[in-house]
Parts: C-alpha cells; structure tokens; sequence
C-alpha cells in the first residue's frame, strides 16, 4: 500500500488562490479554511451554519448543497468578489437519518418514504457540487483541482445504509469523473478523500463516543493537511487516499485497480469497452 507523509514544505503554493468549499464552518471544513488562509489563500464557504469567526480572507454565504439555486450562488459569489476560482472541495456531510427496516407512516396511515438526506446532501451535494467546480475551473488555461469527500466507509460495509450509500456513491461518482477529464484532455484533476473516523459533528460528541467504545478518532486537522495537498499537488489525479491518525495511504492505484486486474483476467475494462463504443459514434 502506497504509504505517504505530509510535510509543512508541501503545503506551499496557495498564496492568492482563491478557494470555494462547502460544509466550512465546523469539523473537516473548518479545519481546511483555517489551514488555506493561514497558507495564504482566500476561501469562499458555503455553509448552513455562520462560521465560527469572521476573517478578511473569508466570504460566507448560506448555502443548502440540495439547493442547486443556493450553489449556483456560491460559485457565482466567489467570482464577484475574486474573478476567478482555482480549487473546489465538496464537503457538506451530515450523519446517518434513513431506517430502512421500520418505515414511518403519515397522518392518513400510509407508508412514507425512506428519508433521502444523507444521499441528498453527501452524494447529489457532492455531484452539483463537481459540476459547478469544472464548469467554471475548464476557464482557467492552468485548470485547477476539486477534491470530493468520500469516507473509508465507501470502501467497506457499513450497517449506517444511507451514509454507506452516499460514500460509496461518491467513490463512484469521483473515480468516473477523473477517466473524464482525462478522456477529455482536461487539466483539472480530481481526486477523492476517504478518512477514517474523524472529529466532526457529523456524530455527535464523537470523540467521547469513541472513546466509550474504546476507539480514537483523529483529529480534522489530519484530513486538512490532506485536503490542501490534493489541491496543490499536480501529480495527483484520480487518487482515492485513505487518511487514518496522520497516515495516508493512496488505495485507488495501489489497491483497488489492480485488485480488479486480477479479477478480470486478460480481457479489456468495462472503461476501455465504454471508449471503444464511443470511437464508434465518434
């Protein structure tokens, strides 16, 4: 497994960037706003909460990710005051809501539906999110970097099905979107943060529930430093990386694709099938 360190000298580079996220104003997201402007980026952050202080290198707006208007906003908000946008993380979580084994019932007695929030928030969020990011980094000659939260419950079972469903989701979503840019010659690279438990309010007091259940949850801190190196890393695309208590570990070349390798055999990827229906047709 391709096992890495994050130095403070590879954290550089960010000074007059311009930054647009979502979910800044607690955990992992607030953790990464106050790294970018302490490296000297300007940060646009997109949150249902205010932020925990204001700061000049900091412009806020309420923003509800299953709101395409509200996005939209944001991207457009972080152009006024900036002109351009040079790295996007998609953020926004929420913890678990959905009990798909005992389903609720309304006023009249019939069934409702499943609660769709974590998938809306943490995988439609996530998706409108990237969309709006390309649409508006493929303007920079450079391109630029969008980094997606996913979770190392994407890449195994979780009893929690609709966060599962999200994270997994997201995995999908983001190793897609990387063989994109790259069938399309775009410089904008995309890669995908998959942490271990973390302290954040996605659970509440989860520090305290770990530690009741005899485990530890690193600090945001640790997926931060991750976060920002996604960003500024030009060799990066296309990585999935595992963060644990300050290890990083890159999963999707070094784990996941040749594992699949071994399972396919000789034969050509789903992927290189799909290029070759395309040429058809093109």
């Amino acid at each position: 497994m391709a096992e890495f360190t994050i130095r403070d000298e590879d954290l550089v580079g960010l000074k007059g960037k311009v930054v647009v996220l979502t979910g800044g104003s607690s955990g992992i997201g607030l953790a990464t706003v106050n790294l970018l402007i302490s490296l000297g980026a300007s940060v646009v952050s997109g949150d249902l909460n205010d932020p925990v202080e204001d700061h000049s290198s900091l412009t806020f707006l309420k923003t509800n990710v299953t709101r395409w208007n509200e996005l939209t906003r944001l991207f457009k908000k972080a152009i006024e005051v900036h002109g351009h946008i040079d790295y996007v993380f998609a953020n926004a979580g929420i913890g678990p809501r959905a009990n798909y084994l005992d389903l609720e019932t309304d006023g009249s007695g019939d069934l409702k539906e499943p609660n769709s929030e974590a998938v809306d928030v943490m995988l439609k969020g996530v998706i409108n999110t990237a969309c709006l990011a390309f649409h508006y980094l493929k303007t920079n000659p450079e391109g630029g970097a969008i980094v997606l939260m996913g979770s190392s419950t994407g890449i195994q079972p979780l009893r929690a099905a609709d966060y599962s469903c999200a994270k997994h989701g997201v995995l999908g979503f983001g190793r897609g979107l990387a063989r994109l840019m790259v069938a399309a010659s775009s410089p904008i690279r995309v890669n995908i943060l998959a942490p271990s438990w973390t302290s954040t309010n996605v659970l509440p007091n989860v520090a305290g529930i770990m530690q009741a259940v005899s485990h530890r949850s690193q600090s945001p801190d640790v997926v931060a430093r991750l976060t920002v190196l996604l960003m500024i890393d030009e060799k990066r695309h296309g990585d999935i990386i595992y963060a644990d208590d300050g290890k990083y570990m890159e999963i999707e070349k070094a784990v996941l694709l040749p594992a699949f390798e071994k399972i396919k055999g000789d034969g050509p990827s789903d992927d290189e099938i799909l290029q070759r229906i395309g040429a058809l047709s093109g």
